[in-house]
């Protein structure tokens, strides 16, 4: 999924300087730069003077995130009170092959059954909320020739919250059962993750989206993995008296070095619930387009050289500087898409660019 987000202004860029930032040695200009090894690596080469600086980014304090366990603590073998094995089409029920739904009912009778089906290991969250916290939810095999065995299953009491369990693929009928007085509830099912997330990183109230980690080449949101083609672009362009200048920064990362949750706020942008993507390697560009018109004669110039004097489009991960700071595609969680690159190459975050920003309340999530 390409989470992207493009944004276009006519603006005038103030000269702030951040609080959390300091001066790095990385000049206009530099020399050739020579691995450990003694091989060259790529060399630098003249940046427009925008004051290239480390954002400070590994002082900020970080702590690792609770791992998702096997099962959640609220679901629990259980079984229904009937010795029986009952054919699917002796009641009427809902049914649905759709991974993520919910529904709202009324137990009137013994039991309601929502028949579904998993075409692949699947992590299974679901919730019941009733006006009868007696109900409950339990999760059922349905046999070859159509029977639901009521005897064995697992699930989930009326208001406990959320629960999440592994089941492999097959048919299954959830049963709502458990008080004669029944009540009005709603169902609420999401199992359109793969199995083995370490943890998990968001998820809606009502569970129609739940992203989870599994690594740091796999986050799922709702069974994508949004870690594919992940990419963040700006434009801005602005008007001088004899023509434009424009600025377009791009970048789409191949791989992250890791990732993370928090709180993010810049002097542009507020994302209080966010997930912060460390770029590895990446397609990388940077340019400067000035667009001049003397006496109808127009000329165009193009600057193509990163804020750490290197020319793009290149490979991010490669050059001298690309490892001096964490550079994270931030992507905020409450609104689904991604609204910043937090990194020294932005040029928001440069000395000229002079953006400032906070990172709290991080949290790690360990491959």
């Amino acid at each position: 999924m390409n989470l992207k987000k493009k944004i276009i202004k006519l603006l005038g860029v103030s000269l702030l300087i951040s609080a959390l930032s300091a001066t790095t040695g990385y000049a206009e200009g530099a020399s050739d730069i020579w691995a450990e090894n003694g091989e060259e690596i790529i060399q630098a080469t003249e940046a427009e003077d925008v004051g290239f600086r480390s954002l400070n980014l590994n002082s900020i304090e970080k702590d690792e995130a609770e791992t998702l366990a096997d099962t959640s603590s609220n679901i629990e073998a259980m079984s229904i009170p009937y010795d029986v094995e009952m054919p699917l089409q002796t009641r009427d029920m809902g049914s649905t092959d759709a991974p993520v739904f919910h529904v709202n009912g009324n137990l009137d009778e013994a039991y309601d059954i929502y028949v579904t089906s998993l075409s692949d290991q699947q992590l299974i969250f679901m919730q019941l909320d009733s006006s009868n916290s007696d109900l409950k939810a339990i999760i059922c095999e349905v046999s070859a020739d159509g029977n639901v065995d009521l005897n064995t299953g697992v699930g989930i009491k009326a208001n406990t919250g959320y629960g999440f369990v592994t089941k492999p693929a097959g048919m299954y009928a959830i049963v709502i059962f458990g008080s004669e007085a029944g009540g009005d509830y709603t169902l609420y099912w999401n199992a359109s993750n793969p199995a083995g997330a370490k943890y998990v990183i968001n998820m809606t109230p009502d569970l129609s989206r739940i992203d989870l980690f599994y690594s740091n080449s796999q986050v799922c949101s709702n069974g994508v993995n949004i870690l594919r083609g992940l990419s963040w672009d700006y434009h801005e362009t602005w008007h001088q008296p004899n023509g434009y200048t424009a600025r377009d920064m791009s970048i789409t990362m191949h791989s992250a070095k890791g990732i993370y949750r928090g709180s993010f706020s810049s002097s542009e942008y507020s994302a209080p619930n966010a997930l912060l993507v460390d770029v590895g390697i990446a397609s990388w560009s940077y340019s400067t387009s000035f667009y001049v018109n003397v006496g109808g004669d127009v000329t165009h110039q193009i600057n193509s050289i990163d804020p750490s004097g290197l020319d793009t489009p290149r490979t991010f991960g490669e050059g001298y500087a690309d490892y001096t700071d964490h550079n994270y595609i931030i992507i905020d969680l409450d609104q689904f898409q991604v609204c910043e690159f937090l990194s020294p190459f932005n040029y928001f975050y440069t000395e000229q660019g002079g953006r400032t920003f906070s990172l709290t309340n991080l949290e790690k999530f360990v491959e």
